[in-house]
């Protein structure tokens, strides 16, 4: 019977393994694969489930969902990060005509577009479900006028001297990718700090140049 019986897994205490285990496990935290090597021969990849969401909490959004008239042709923008009024009527005012933002809380289930910070699976998955016909945009916000910061990794490795970033894509679109963006050619990309458009690979984010 002794061997029928489950074998409680071991646990690690970050704060009692040396400092580059730690490092690493902290790594994998954050999504990253650490690689696991014997003698220098590689073993396997070491890879973490965190045990929380990544993420914003949420309040709870009201029940049922709000009633909002919305006019013929009006597209309704939902924005699922903490914003002041300010900031909120300052995007509203760049999307312009023929939008309507509203905030996570005050959006109606038939909203059309989900704004939202990187954000984990899980949580994706429960806004999905509060605004099932939305098409989900994910963005990093980087803003020191109106104060509002809402980075994510991509930005984090632009700010750390990343020249570009490419989504993910098949090997020989990737090559291609590259190539267009050390010769400067291709289709306008969005970049980093707000800096404006610029000549490089659509989905591309080049870091800002000095």
């Amino acid at each position: 019977m002794a061997g029928l019986l489950r074998r409680t897994p071991p646990s690690l205490d970050l704060g009692t393994v040396p400092p580059d285990v730690r490092a690493a496990l902290e790594a994998a935290l954050a999504g990253a694969e650490v690689p696991v090597r014997r003698g220098g021969r590689d073993l396997g990849v070491l890879t973490v489930r965190p045990a929380v969401l990544e993420g914003e909490v949420l309040e709870a959004p009201r029940l049922p969902p709000p009633e909002v008239e919305v006019p013929e042709g009006v597209q309704v923008v939902a924005t699922a990060m903490r914003l002041s009024r300010e900031v909120q009527r300052r995007l509203a005012d760049s999307f312009g005509p023929g939008y309507l933002v509203l905030d996570l809380h005050d959006a109606p289930a038939s909203t059309d577009v989900l704004v939202v910070n990187p954000v984990s699976v899980q949580l994706l998955e429960v806004l999905q479900a509060r605004f099932p016909r939305a098409r989900v945009v994910v963005t990093e916000i980087e803003d020191d006028v109106l104060g509002v910061d809402y980075a994510g990794p991509v930005g984090r490795m632009l700010r750390a001297g990343v020249s570009a970033y490419l989504p993910p894509r098949p090997v020989a679109a990737v090559a291609e990718g590259i190539r267009a963006h050390l010769e400067g050619t291709g289709a306008p990309a969005l970049v980093a700090a707000a800096e404006p458009l610029q000549e490089a690979l659509p989905s591309v984010a080049d870091a800002p140049r000095s």
